[in-house]
Parts: C-alpha cells; sequence; structure tokens
C-alpha cells in the first residue's frame, strides 16, 4: 500500500553496496544515491536473525529484530543526536549493546540498553555524552541482543546507516511548526527518514486512539515494506 508521508531526499544515498528496491509511498520519498559510504557490507539487512524460547514466540508478530528503515538501511536525520527505532521480538534477553561507528569503522559510542521484559518498536535516543553526528558524514549503528548473556559470534542484531545532513532553509521553517503530525510530514517531504519516524512514532504513541496517526503510520511503514509490524507496541 502506498504512504503519503515520507519523501526520501535528493542528493542524498544509501552505502555502495546496500540492496535497493525499497517500495516508494508518498510519505516519505528517498534519496538519490551520493556520498555513499564505502565500506557498507553487502550482506547487511534491516532484518537480523533472534534466537528465542520457543514458549514465548508470538503467534502474531515477528521472531526476528527489525531494524525501522527503508529496504536500504540508509537514512538522514537534521539531529545531532537522533534517535534510532527498531522491533524487539519477545525473548529472554536481559539487556542489548547499541554501538555507534564512523565511516571507516572507529566506535564513536557505545551503551548498554535494558530489554527485560520488552517487545515490540524501541526508540534509541543518542543521549547527551555521546559525540554530535557531524554534518555530511555517514556512520554505521549496530543493535546486539545478549539472548544468552553475553556477545559472541552468534549474538542477534541488526544494523543501519545514518548521514546527518543541513536542513535547508524551507525545512527549518516547516520544522518549527507546532503540529507534530506537519513536521514529520516536511521530514518525511524532504526525505529525513530518522526524524520523520521517530517523530511520527512519539506522536502516534501519545495519541494510540488517534484514527489519523494510526492510518499515517500503517502507511509510513508500509511504503517501506515493513507491513508486519505495523500493529507492534511502541515503548
Amino acid at each position: 500500500s502506498r504512504g503519503n508521508l515520507f519523501t526520501p531526499a535528493a542528493g542524498k544515498g544509501a552505502p555502495k553496496q546496500a540492496t535497493g528496491g525499497a517500495s516508494r509511498g508518498n510519505l516519505f520519498t528517498p534519496a538519490t544515491d551520493k556520498g555513499t559510504p564505502q565500506q557498507a557490507t553487502g550482506g547487511a539487512s534491516r532484518v537480523g536473525t533472534y534466537y528465542l524460547n520457543p514458549s514465548i514466540v508470538s503467534a502474531t508478530q515477528p521472531a526476528a529484530l527489525i531494524a525501522l528503515l527503508p529496504q536500504n538501511f540508509y537514512g538522514t536525520t537534521v539531529s545531532e543526536r537522533p534517535t534510532i527505532l527498531v522491533y524487539l521480538p519477545a525473548s529472554n534477553a536481559q539487556e542489548a549493546v547499541f554501538s555507534l561507528k564512523d565511516e571507516v569503522g572507529n566506535m564513536q559510542h557505545q551503551m548498554t540498553i535494558p530489554v527485560a521484559g520488552k517487545t515490540g518498536v524501541i526508540a534509541i535516543k543518542l543521549p547527551a555524552n555521546a559525540p554530535a553526528l557531524a554534518i555530511g558524514k555517514n556512520y554505521q549503528w549496530f543493535l546486539a541482543v545478549k539472548v544468552d548473556g553475553q556477545l559472541s559470534p552468534s549474538t542477534p542484531y541488526v544494523d543501519g546507516w545514518v548521514q546527518r545532513i543541513q536542513p535547508s532553509a524551507e525545512l527549518a521553517t516547516a520544522m518549527q511548526q507546532q503540529d507534530a503530525l506537519k513536521r514529520a510530514t516536511a521530514l518525511g517531504k524532504y526525505g529525513v527518514w530518522y526524524d520523520c519516524v521517530a517523530t511520527l512514532a512519539a506522536t502516534y504513541t501519545a495519541q494510540p486512539n488517534n484514527a489519523t496517526l494510526r492510518q499515517q503510520w500503517e502507511e509510513l511503514l508500509s511504503s517501506v515494506s515493513l507491513k508486519e509490524i505495523i500493529t507492534a507496541s511502541i515503548n
């Protein structure tokens, strides 16, 4: 189904070896390839493996980690420290580890996130002690879930790429609107994925019975082929 909130921004792009083919909706307009990371791995994916206790696997929700990203696992932000959304399936894990690296693999920030009892879409906000993202630079983030209590080669994880951009004068003006849905729509129009989806998620969470917000949320996720998690809770 086609959404109308997100329009990918022109002049920006996904990592060189990213897989393309994301469906195009009107909510989000993806960016044209440009200035892409050279070190992107061809095997990167929005969907990670997950080793679960069979007794707690939900029959109605996916059993894998899923990054809320377009299918090229890349998006832009206008934030120094953006919020990243990931779908977390039910598990016995107590902790997850979030890491952020620059384009050549240097660690920029790492933190532990408590996930005991959590399932659904979680919001990972880069904290004030994390370095601000530099404008025009690509960064790769990882979320690994310690389902066995520690990190190992078999630890399930998802990853994605983010680039901070300088907002145009028009976008900067639109972002000052009081109405959060209008801000999300403006961010989507200019292709700013991370801030678009985070703004809409926060707004929908605050007004879970708002039919317009529910429809926009469903359309946004459907437009990037994430229909399987449109009914998941948002934490």
